[in-house]
């Protein structure tokens, strides 16, 4: 090849590495199953999920670097030549007319830097664990908001197309009406059109059950998010009485993020130990042989840094700080645990009045102002308008009714997070 076809065969190169598709890492594919209940939700999801299995990797990377803490240093060796005569016309045996030196040393760490290193490493490692606690930890959550936003899309799309199949029936009596001479054609054109508004929710519920089914999928970490499934939970509120000076205590014992500030004020500390062992020198002796102009001798030494200029001020100076700076990580994270448990239980106790309130009230009335308008309109007793009405505030209470179920479940699960246990 010659000298002016490398640079294009290496620029080609290059520019073929950089079309040629990215090789991505290999999973193993998920299968969620047809019927998933929120269980199989949350295990596929611990299993599978993308961003806490990259962020479990913060494991490995904490246990290598404890097992490099871990590590001696190297030992160091040195070899010597010195006064041979080089440049003279006959320089002589190379063996026998220099100086000639070999020598070995090890560096002893003192002050207990070793121990102290690996001590900062393993606070590392228990820090990491709880960091990947708390991924998990919001992870499940939003696994829970997903899985019932899929419920409550299921129920709302029931309802639409419940609605529209009443509706139906209503065409229906007015079409043999509409034959027998009782109604305008005017009225009948005008009931069809109406029909559009509930036929318009009924794809609307559809649309957002599909996008729904889509958001959980992704969570769970599946390669195909046309997978078809249903979801076996339902839209029901087990009211529980629950007390917030013990959620309070919980979460202070539970939280893993908070464990984590703590874990990490306890690093510092232990830094701050090894940096004040750092100022102590290190002691390198070493041992070797030394061939002196065909003469054989041992060598001896031993290397000290005098601690003069430097010794490690800054360092320590460093790590001090950070255990105040640390200190006040530790009081930020107690306060949000503290205002997350104060407003989830403060959400979770107004959910539950407003579900109180629609289950003995609005939805038994608007049940039965349902019934009664479909009736007196099947009789004449009522005119369209009147119907129409009835239906409007029949489906609104319902679809209420049913975001008011999410809302609370959603609370919940909620409150349940900020404790950082379930209840």
């Amino acid at each position: 090849m010659t000298s002016k076809a490398l640079p294009i065969a290496g620029s080609l190169l290059i520019f073929l590495a950089l079309i040629a598709p990215v090789a991505l890492p290999a999973q193993e594919p998920v299968s969620v199953p047809e019927q998933l209940t929120l269980s199989n939700a949350l295990q596929i999801a611990m299993r599978s999920n993308p961003t806490l299995l990259r962020d479990r990797q913060n494991l490995a990377i904490a246990n290598a670097n404890v097992r490099q803490a871990k590590q001696r240093p190297n030992p160091d060796f040195d070899a010597n030549s010195e006064s041979y005569p080089l440049f003279e016309s006959n320089p002589g045996s190379f063996w026998n007319n220099q100086e000639l030196t070999f020598r070995a040393g090890q560096t002893i760490e003192t002050g207990g830097k070793r121990s102290k290193r690996t001590q900062v490493a393993q606070q590392d490692l228990r820090a990491t664990g709880s960091d990947i606690q708390n991924v998990e930890r919001e992870l499940r959550l939003e696994v829970k908001r997903r899985y019932y936003a899929v419920v409550l899309a299921k129920s709302q799309l029931s309802l639409a197309q419940e609605i529209l199949k009443q509706f139906d029936d209503v065409i229906r009596l007015n079409e043999e009406r509409f034959k027998q001479g009782e109604l305008s054609g005017l009225e009948m054109n005008r009931i069809r059109a109406e029909r559009l508004r509930f036929y318009t929710d009924a794809l609307d519920s559809r649309l957002q059950l599909v996008n729904s089914k889509t958001a959980l999928l992704e969570l769970l970490g599946s390669g195909n998010l046309t997978s078809q499934f249903d979801v076996t939970e339902s839209l029901t509120a087990k009211l529980q009485p629950v007390q917030l000076a013990e959620m309070q205590q919980l979460a202070i014992q539970s939280r893993p993020d908070l464990a984590a500030a703590q874990q990490r004020l306890e690093r510092n500390r232990r830094d701050l130990d090894l940096q004040r062992a750092e100022a102590i020198p290190n002691v390198t002796p070493s041992f070797g042989y030394k061939r002196d102009f065909g003469v054989n001798t041992a060598v001896f030494g031993i290397t000290l840094p005098l601690p003069i200029f430097n010794r490690n001020q800054a360092g320590i100076d460093r790590a001090t700080a950070q255990i105040e700076q640390q200190r006040y990580e530790v009081s930020r994270s107690l306060l949000a645990v503290q205002r997350e448990v104060q407003q989830g239980y403060q959400l979770l106790s107004t959910q539950t009045e407003r579900v109180k309130v629609l289950e003995q009230e609005y939805v038994p009335a608007a049940r039965k102002a349902h019934e009664i308008a479909q009736e007196s309109y099947r009789l004449g007793a009522l005119d369209l308008i009147g119907l129409l009405d009835a239906e409007r505030v029949y489906r609104e209470t319902l679809r209420s009714y049913n975001l008011a179920l999410y809302d609370y479940n959603v609370a919940v699960f909620q409150l349940q997070a900020s404790v950082g246990k379930e209840f």
